[in-house]
């Protein structure tokens, strides 16, 4: 039994959270499930509007309902346009690319600017009894939320850092020319001042260690995570992968300079009895298709619920798909949420030490693809894990890539 006088009180700020669906909202979800399981006390202070299915004492809402209610209906409206009139696309990528320039040429440090004005105005309001204040990235904003929280109290800081923000070349958040210095010193500032600082994979902790000069015993790898579902785990194994043609699945979205299908789609080409899913957005529909490549072989689903996405990878398809990052400082996190299906997984890497290689040598069902692998051996080699589809192993999974790997890591078990 757990001792009480180990208990904690910790404040979470995030800026992204539930029912906003993203990697980093599906990965606080289970570690706050986790943290509250082990009797520790949990606030969350968040800009994301919620809904009445999602009433929690313990979130708190800061921002404006009316703005918020504007950017939500505007992202939700042209990343469902599947099924729309060309009118109604028009418009609304016009709006969507509109906003876009304006976010990424005046806003600072992101796009939830507006957030943060509503975090100063409610300071006062926000006088929270914690021991212990954890930050989550992305967005940077909610790192700067935390400070100006915790700038009187000085209560312990941990830092949970998903994408790159000063170190992010390709799709930055804003306008480096305008903002770079700015950027450097206040995540220079708050790497010196936070207790530990969490990274998802060691090379995106090395290449930040090395920029800022990070002290060594507060950086930590903590892996992405995502929940193991015996139910789900054996409608994977009753799949029938013998059943033709061989469908692969893609759930998630494309983004320009950071990944892209072009390369996976010419590696692909000459396969037969081969058909493709993709559960992606408009904006990502409109990569692949610029390939020309495999369309008639594609199927174009809209975005799913997480938990329907899971069941759909289950049992709809004979494996799963993943697009590595065209830079080894973000690891694309769907290969986690893949792998706890126990499903052969397919990640395509674009760059020679993709983060991924180091998970895939630890699991037999993730199958590293390159442009230069020979695809007929390639799918000779799958072909034959789909006879030992049983070989999965969970006890590793649970291990190192479920919410208790991290609660270990911040010390709270």
């Amino acid at each position: 039994m757990k001792l009480m006088n180990k208990t904690k009180k910790i404040l979470i700020v995030t800026h992204q959270y539930t029912p906003h669906l993203s990697p980093r909202t599906t990965r606080w979800e289970s570690i706050v499930n986790e943290l509250l399981s082990l009797g520790h006390e949990v606030k969350i202070v968040t800009g994301t509007q919620q809904n009445d299915l999602n009433q929690d004492n313990n979130i708190i809402y800061v921002g404006n309902k009316s703005s918020n209610n504007l950017v939500n209906n505007l992202r939700d409206k042209s990343n469902n346009l599947v099924d729309t009139s060309k009118l109604k696309k028009i418009y609304y990528r016009s709006l969507k690319r509109i906003y876009r320039f304006i976010v990424k040429t005046f806003s600072w440090p992101d796009y939830s600017m507006f957030w943060l004005l509503s975090i100063i105005k409610n300071k006062k309001k926000l006088n929270i009894d914690y021991d212990i204040m954890i930050t989550v990235s992305l967005p940077f904003s909610s790192h700067i939320a935390g400070y100006i929280i915790n700038k009187k109290k000085k209560k312990e800081w941990i830092m949970d850092i998903g994408d790159p923000f000063t170190l992010k070349k390709d799709a930055p958040e804003n306008n480096k020319y305008l903002y770079g210095f700015l950027n450097k010193y206040y995540e220079n500032k708050f790497y010196s001042i936070a207790s530990k600082i969490l990274f998802t994979h060691k090379e995106s902790l090395d290449f930040h260690k090395e920029y800022f000069k990070i002290d060594s015993s507060k950086i930590f790898v903590a892996n992405p995570i995502s929940k193991f579902d015996n139910q789900i785990f054996n409608k994977s194994l009753n799949y029938d992968y013998f059943s033709k043609p061989i469908k692969f699945g893609y759930f998630g979205i494309f983004t320009k300079g950071v990944r892209s299908p072009s390369n996976f789609l010419e590696s692909i080409k000459d396969i037969g009895d081969l058909e493709l899913f993709w559960y992606v957005n408009d904006d990502s529909r409109e990569q692949i298709e610029s390939s020309n490549l495999m369309i008639s072989n594609s199927h174009f689903k809209s975005i799913v619920p997480r938990e329907e996405a899971i069941h759909l990878m289950a049992d709809s398809v004979h494996c799963l798909i993943s697009i590595g990052n065209m830079n080894t400082n973000q690891l694309p996190s769907k290969v986690i949420e893949y792998l706890s299906t126990g499903k052969p997984v397919i990640h395509f890497a674009e760059v020679a030490n993709d983060p991924v290689n180091l998970i895939a040598e630890n699991f037999d069902n993730l199958f590293i693809l390159t442009k230069e692998e020979n695809i007929e051996e390639f799918f000779l080699n799958l072909k034959k894990y789909f006879k030992n589809i049983d070989s999965f192993n969970k006890e590793l999974f649970i291990e190192n890539y479920t919410a208790s790997s991290v609660i270990k890591i911040l010390d709270l078990t």
